[in-house]
């Protein structure tokens, strides 16, 4: 191979990098959007559902693992809340994506502040005002021209009452496993804030890497992941 074409052969791979990564931003906005009462049962199609350890970790809520674990969690334990009166408001910040090496994985990170309205269980009274803040770590998997989600994990870090904040309000912050979960895997981080809480750098932005070596990078401090 000559030096100019060594060169396009590198020119084609970064431009192929950069538009992954554009693709990974669209496709997490558009999960963001979706992420609605009326439209939550349609969340299954970011997965990569034929993927055996496909998984969802939300809080302290467990891990889903496999296709009906999560259509379970989307479809009838998240997708059964009433549509009206619920507000479910994401947004999306630092975006930290990098593309495998062969192109065929990707591992990114956001963090995320988000407004919500959640209405009594019983459809009756106000929807309380609610502060949620968090980062999100999700790992990517190639289908043939697609990105699909593998891994995903929610690290909440506050959810509290607009009236009285994150400080005061502490009532949201440990939920454990939903009511009719199915067999769930134990939850691996979280560490929400509190007045005794020490906060950590989890997720971190993920180094660049060749091949897919697992989700365990999520839960580990930047300063490790980097060699800070």
């Amino acid at each position: 191979m000559s030096s100019v074409e060594a060169r396009l052969d590198t020119l084609e791979k970064e431009i192929q990098r950069l538009k992954d990564v554009h693709e990974i931003e669209k496709t997490f906005a558009r999960h963001c959007i979706n992420h609605t009462s009326k439209n939550m049962s349609k969340t299954i199609s970011f997965f990569a559902l034929d993927e055996p350890t496909v998984s969802v970790e939300v809080g302290d809520r467990g891990v889903y693992v496999g296709r009906k674990a999560i259509e379970t969690l989307f479809q009838d334990q998240y997708g059964a809340a009433a549509w009206k009166g619920n507000l479910l408001f994401p947004f999306l910040t630092t975006p930290m994506i990098e593309i495998s090496g062969d192109g065929k994985h990707a591992k990114s990170a956001w963090r995320s502040p988000s407004v919500q309205a959640l209405m009594p269980k019983d459809g009756n009274g106000d929807a309380d005002p609610i502060w949620l803040f968090g980062s999100y770590a999700v790992d990517w998997v190639k289908k043939g021209s697609e990105w699909k989600i593998l891994h995903f994990h929610w690290y909440r870090m506050i959810k509290a009452s607009h009236y009285q904040g994150w400080v005061k309000d502490q009532t949201w912050a440990n939920g454990g496993p939903l009511p009719n979960s199915p067999d769930l895997l134990e939850t691996t981080y979280h560490n929400p804030y509190s007045m005794e809480s020490i906060q950590d750098s989890i997720p971190g932005c993920p180094k660049p890497f060749e091949k897919y070596d697992g989700p365990e990078w999520m839960n580990k401090e930047q300063a490790d992941v980097w060699g800070l």
